[in-house]
């Protein structure tokens, strides 16, 4: 199998497989490679904790004349391995990080003919991205771990097809000589209608190359306390669901035999049917496959968050200056939340009053998209929405806004200036269970006479 990753040092720099150039194209296995997370490590490498090996090469065009840029190259690798279970990256030399490509798998192809004996080709087609004078690298991930095999590696340049291959090269995936089970798993939680449910997929392949009987599978669900699930939807349907222990969701049976190179796709819903009380919910759990000689495991966690909120409003007076204050505030252990707040603001008749900010939020005649100016004279009556949006409401704390208005005039005996907290609406409601905001409509009011008084005095 591959090595498990350890540091390599890449100074002084060295190879595992250089073979000689051909036209102005060399193809080179270093003796080190870099990670996604940016580690140095053998190459290749079997990273435990992704459940996931790594085997990188590094591709060199010159300049000369007679050099044609590559157009595809043919990496050898198991014939058990499933694409699903690959992902081929791409840096070009000098142009910053690893990039995506697509590639494709194949026995016989039209330009490098069939592939060894119990192997595929891994084909890349540089689809014009580079030509000539630069180093390409490319890192190849593949979930699993599986022996070292050396084979050869075909690179076409125009019409011409070159294949390299010295001593003891290259280093490539093999097969594994009998029955191997991988488990790979995701699993996420999705939110419709403001009702969540954890929607799993598990893939149970076998890499080997020996055909595996009675497969058994089991995967165990945490559940926190504080959610109640539903119905839960398997498949396959033969499998069993054990819901008998508190807090967990057990799913087991057997799933049969699996040929080289097969697969089975377990799919399960579990859905949310009630929550007890606000917070972030972390699901966790993890899948296991067995066979005569063989078993693997995955794991994977998702997230549940549930918001709940309260609003409140008050105000204060200094001189002329009314000053209105909302309040939002998380309630029990709802996580942060991104929000839009929505406030209504009314002048009354013979009231006239003058606004020089709105302290960061929008504000527009009540039902309009028109702008209220500032620093302008407004009469009364009318209406004014104000929309203050991105404000972030943090776990165990709360978010505050001050509006305030200069009082310009006032025609009338006593009337009052009311400001009420109408909605709010969380910015990533695909993402999080929503329970509301306590107190909307939260509302405070200011009276005018020859004075202003607040009639919901902030504490």
């Amino acid at each position: 199998m591959a090595l498990p990753a350890q540091p390599c040092n890449c100074s002084p720099y060295s190879n595992i497989c250089c073979c000689g150039t051909q036209t102005g194209i060399t193809v080179v296995q270093p003796k080190c490679q870099t990670l996604p997370d940016g580690s140095v490590v053998n190459n290749p490498a079997f990273v435990l904790a992704l459940n996931a090996s790594f085997w990188t090469y590094k591709f060199s065009i010159d300049c000369n004349s007679a050099t044609r840029g590559i157009s595809a190259i043919g990496i050898p690798i198991c014939l058990e391995i499933n694409a699903i279970n690959i992902t081929v990256e791409e840096k070009i030399d000098g142009c910053g990080n690893f990039n995506t490509v697509p590639f494709e798998l194949i026995q016989n192809d039209p330009n490098f003919g069939s592939a060894p004996t119990g192997f595929q080709f891994l084909k890349i087609e540089t689809g014009g991205r580079y030509d000539k004078g630069l180093c390409v690298e490319y890192r190849i991930r593949i979930i699993g771990d599986y022996p070292e095999a050396v084979q050869p590696i075909s690179v076409k340049a125009a019409t011409v097809v070159y294949k390299f291959a010295c001593t003891g090269c290259f280093i490539v995936p093999g097969c594994v000589p009998k029955g191997q089970l991988l488990v790979s798993k995701e699993c996420g939680t999705i939110i419709s209608n403001n009702q969540a449910s954890f929607e799993y997929e598990v893939h149970v392949d076998n890499v080997g190359k020996g055909v595996l009987s009675l497969v058994e599978f089991e995967d165990v669900i945490t559940i926190p306390s504080q959610l109640s699930i539903g119905a839960i939807t398997v498949s396959p349907s033969s499998l069993n669901v054990d819901t008998s222990t508190t807090g967990q969701v057990k799913i087991f049976g057997n799933i049969g035999t699996i040929e080289p190179g097969g697969r089975v796709v377990i799919t399960y819903s579990i859905p949310v049917v009630a929550i007890s009380s606000p917070g972030g919910y972390l699901i966790s759990n993890t899948a296991r496959a067995a066979a005569e000689g063989t078993k693997s495991a995955d794991l994977c966690g998702t997230t549940l968050n549930v918001v709940k909120l309260s609003a409140d409003k008050c105000c204060s007076v200094n001189g002329s200056i009314g000053i209105f204050k909302m309040t939002i505030s998380s309630v029990g252990n709802s996580p942060n939340v991104v929000i839009d707040i929505f406030d209504r603001m009314q002048i009354p008749f013979g009231v006239t009053v003058n606004f020089s900010s709105f302290n960061g939020c929008e504000a527009y005649f009540a039902d309009t998209l028109i702008p209220i100016p500032l620093n302008t004279n407004i009469e009364g009556p009318v209406g004014i929405d104000i929309i203050c949006r991105n404000a972030t409401v943090p776990s165990n704390g709360s978010f505050e806004k001050t509006i305030s208005y200069s009082l310009v005039s006032s025609s009338v005996t006593k009337a009052s200036v009311v400001n009420t907290i109408t909605n709010v609406s969380p910015k990533d409601i695909e993402n999080l269970v929503y329970e509301g905001t306590e107190n909307i409509p939260a509302a405070a009011n200011i009276e005018v006479e020859l004075l202003q008084t607040c009639r919901t005095p902030c504490m």
